[in-house]
C-alpha cells in the first residue's frame, strides 16, 4: 500500500484450488529433480528441518510450524538445479502463503495432530533412497492433503465475478 502497510488479498476457494494445482506441479517437479542432486550435507540439513517441523507441531505453535514447513520445503527445492522453477514456486507461495495460516483450523486443541496429514518423513525417506518419483508423490500428497483440509475447514468468500486475478 502507498502508506507502507501490507494488505493480504482475499482468496476464493477456486483460486486456492488453482494455486494448489500449480504447487503440486512445480513443487513435485522440483522435489524430483532435487532428489538426484542432494548430497550428504544437504540431506542432513533437510533432516534437521524435518525434525524442527515436527517439534513445532508438537509444541502447538502454528506460526513456528509454518516457518519450519517453508524452511523444510525450500531446503529441498533449492537443490532442483533450476532457478526459474524456484522463482515460480516463490511467486506461488507469496500468493498462497498468507492463507496457509488457516491450516491450523480444526487443530486448535491439538496442533500435533496436523502430523496426520504431514508427509515430511516420507519425503526425507524417498530422498535418502534417491527415489525421485516417490519423493514427488510424497510432496504432492503433503500439499494436496493440507489443501483439502483447508478447503474443508476455512471460510472462503462467496464467489463473484472478480476478474482474472481475484
Amino acid at each position: 500500500m502507498p502508506n507502507g502497510s501490507v494488505e493480504v488479498p482475499v482468496i476464493s476457494a477456486e483460486r486456492f484450488s488453482q494455486l494448489t494445482a500449480v504447487r503440486t506441479i512445480l513443487e513435485g517437479s522440483a522435489t524430483e529433480f532435487a532428489t538426484k542432486l542432494i548430497n550428504g550435507n544437504n540431506l542432513r540439513t533437510i533432516r534437521r528441518h524435518c525434525t524442527d517441523l515436527t517439534l513445532a507441531a508438537r509444541k502447538g505453535d502454528i506460526d513456528d510450524y509454518l516457518r519450519k514447513n517453508h524452511d523444510f520445503k525450500f531446503s529441498i527445492y533449492r537443490h532442483c538445479g533450476n532457478e526459474q522453477m524456484i522463482f515460480l514456486i516463490e511467486t506461488v507461495w507469496m500468493q498462497v502463503g498468507p492463507f496457509l495460516r488457516n491450516l491450523a483450523m480444526g487443530f486448535e486443541d491439538d496442533l500435533a495432530s496436523i502430523l496426520d496429514i504431514d508427509y515430511h518423513e516420507e519425503i526425507v525417506a524417498a530422498i535418502e533412497a534417491q527415489d525421485g518419483e516417490r519423493a514427488r508423490a510424497a510432496i504432492v500428497r503433503d500439499i494436496d492433503e493440507g489443501a483439502t483440509h483447508i478447503l474443508q475447514q476455512a471460510r472462503f468468500p462467496e464467489p463473484r465475478n472478480q476478474g482474472a486475478y481475484s
